[in-house]
C-alpha cells in the first residue's frame, strides 16, 4: 500500500532531512515546488518562502527502461537504467554509475528493440553526472531547484535596523561612561564632597558639574576651605537659576480666571481647595469655583463640599457653551478658579479636548500641577504632552512624599515654566506655599526642612 507525504521548511536541505527521518532512504520523491510562507509579525516584512516535497512509499516507477528490462537479457545496454529502480540494499552502493561493455549475442537471441512511448512517470535522464551513492539523494539532487533570486533570504529591513539601533545605543552608552569619567575627575578635591551631595540630591550630573565648576570660578581661595562660605555661596549660585512665578493677585472688580491642568492623581482638586480657603477666608476675596471633571463623581463631590463649607458659588461644565454660561453668571466676582478633569499624558484626544474647551474663553493663567513622586524625566515628558493647553506656570505638588528636594532645580532647568506654588501635605488650607527661589535653593541643600 502507498503512502504519500508532503513535507515543508525553510529550505531544500530540512524538507530532505524530514523526508529521510519520516520516510527512510527508500522513499520516492514525487514533486518538489516553492510556495509562500507565512508573513512576519511585523507588517512590513516580506514573506519568506518555503520548499515543498512530496514523497511516498511503495510506489513503482514504471519507466521505459524498467519495461525493455524485463524482456532483454541481462547485458542488454538499458541494464543501467533498470538497475537505477532496484532497492538500495540490492546494489553495492560504492560502485558509481558505468555503461556494462557491450557483447556480441548469437543471432537467435536477438530482437528488435521494442518502440515505446516513453510513460508519463518520472524519467531519470542519463548523463555524465558524478557518483551518487545513494538513489534517493540521486532523485533529490535532479529535483532540486536552480538557484534563484526567489530562493534566496528575502529582505527582512527591520534586522538591519535593530543592528543600526544597538550600535547606536553602544555608542552613546560608551560616551556617556567617558563623559561621567570626565566629569568627576574635573572636580576640585576641596569641592568633591559637594558635587556628591548634589548627586545624592538627584541633581543632574550636568548642572551638578556646572554649579561646582561656577563654584571655583567665583569663589576665593578661603571660601573654598570653609564649608559653611562654599555652601552660602552654592546657594545663591543654585537660586539665581530657578525661575518662579509671582502667585495669583486678584485685584477688586478685576475678574481673575485661573485653571488648572494635569494628569490624574496629581492633586488638583485639593489644590484648589487649598487656594480656594485662602484666598476667601484669609485674603476676603469674591471668588467662585468651576469643574470640568465630569468624570470622576467623587471628586465633583469633594470640590461641592469644600464649596460649601468655605461659602463658595460652583458650577460643573461639560461643553466650552457650558463654561461660558457659567463664566457669565460670575461676572461679578474677582477670582474664578477651574478644576479639570485629570488626563493621562498618553491620552492626546483628552488632552486635545483641554485645548478646545480654553480656546474660546479668556482664561488669565492656566497652572500646570504635577506631583514631585514621579521622575523628572517623566515629568518632562507630562510638559511637553500639556503644551497644547498652553500653561503659564508650574504647582508642584506633594513634596512631602518625595525622597529629595534636588529634582526641583532639574525640573526647573529641563521644563521651561516658571514655578508658582508648592504644596507639602494634605491638609486644607495649610500645606501650601508659594515658589520661593530662596526657600527652593535651601531646600535643595537638605538646609530647610518641609513645615
Amino acid at each position: 500500500m502507498s503512502d504519500v507525504r508532503t513535507f515543508k521548511a525553510a529550505s531544500m536541505q530540512e524538507a530532505l532531512k524530514l523526508v529521510r527521518e519520516e520516510m527512510g532512504s527508500d522513499a520516492v520523491i514525487l514533486q518538489t515546488k516553492q510556495v509562500p510562507g507565512r508573513r512576519g509579525l511585523l507588517p512590513w516584512t516580506r514573506t519568506r518562502e518555503e520548499f515543498e516535497i512530496t514523497a511516498g512509499l511503495g510506489i513503482k516507477v514504471r519507466t521505459p527502461a524498467a519495461v525493455q528490462n524485463n524482456r532483454r537479457p541481462a547485458s542488454s545496454p538499458l541494464q543501467h537504467r533498470a538497475s537505477n529502480l532496484q532497492p538500495a540494499g540490492a546494489r553495492n552502493e560504492s560502485v558509481a554509475y558505468s555503461e556494462p561493455p557491450s557483447r556480441e549475442l548469437p543471432s537467435e537471441h536477438r530482437s528488435t528493440p521494442i518502440q515505446r512511448t516513453p510513460a508519463p512517470e518520472r524519467r531519470i535522464e542519463e548523463d555524465n553526472r558524478p557518483p551518487v551513492h545513494n538513489r534517493l539523494e540521486q532523485r533529490l539532487q535532479d529535483s532540486r531547484p536552480r538557484p534563484s533570486h526567489a530562493s534566496q533570504p528575502a529582505y527582512d529591513p527591520t534586522e538591519e535596523f535593530a543592528e543600526k539601533l544597538n550600535a547606536i545605543q553602544e555608542m552613546l552608552e560608551s560616551l556617556d561612561r567617558r563623559t561621567r569619567s570626565q566629569r568627576v575627575t574635573d572636580v576640585p578635591s576641596e569641592l568633591f564632597h559637594i558635587y556628591t551631595d548634589l548627586i545624592d540630591a538627584e541633581v543632574d550630573e550636568t548642572i551638578a558639574h556646572d554649579l561646582v565648576s561656577r563654584l571655583k570660578e567665583h569663589a576665593t581661595p578661603e571660601q573654598l576651605k570653609d564649608t559653611q562660605a562654599s555652601q552660602s555661596l552654592l546657594a545663591a549660585l543654585i537660586e539665581a537659576q530657578l525661575d518662579c512665578a509671582s502667585p495669583i493677585r486678584p485685584l477688586p472688580g478685576q475678574r481673575k480666571v485661573v485653571a488648572l491642568v494635569g494628569p490624574t492623581g496629581v492633586g488638583k482638586t485639593t489644590t484648589i481647595a487649598k487656594l480656594a480657603a485662602n484666598f476667601r477666608l484669609r485674603d476676603n476675596i469674591k471668588m467662585g469655583l468651576i469643574t470640568v471633571d465630569t468624570y470622576r463623581i467623587a471628586a465633583v463631590e469633594q470640590l461641592r463640599t469644600y464649596a460649601e463649607i468655605i461659602d463658595l458659588p460652583m458650577k460643573v461644565v461639560s461643553t466650552p457653551r457650558e463654561m461660558q454660561m457659567a463664566l457669565d453668571e460670575m461676572v461679578g466676582l474677582d477670582l474664578v478658579l477651574i478644576d479639570t478633569a485629570g488626563r493621562s499624558p498618553s491620552d492626546d484626544l483628552k488632552i486635545q479636548e483641554l485645548e478646545s474647551l480654553f480656546r474660546d474663553i479668556a482664561i488669565d493663567e492656566i497652572a500646570l500641577v504635577m506631583s514631585m513622586t514621579s521622575s523628572v524625566r517623566t515629568l518632562e515628558a507630562i510638559a511637553e504632552r500639556f503644551k497644547v493647553a498652553r500653561p503659564t506656570s508650574m504647582i508642584l505638588t506633594k513634596l512631602d512624599e518625595a525622597p529629595v528636594m534636588g529634582s526641583l532645580l532639574t525640573l526647573s532647568q529641563k521644563v521651561k515654566l516658571p514655578i508658582q506654588y508648592l504644596t507639602t501635605g494634605q491638609d486644607v488650607p495649610d500645606d501650601i506655599e508659594p515658589a520661593n527661589a530662596a526657600r527652593i535653593s535651601r531646600l535643595v541643600l537638605g538646609e530647610d526642612k518641609l513645615q
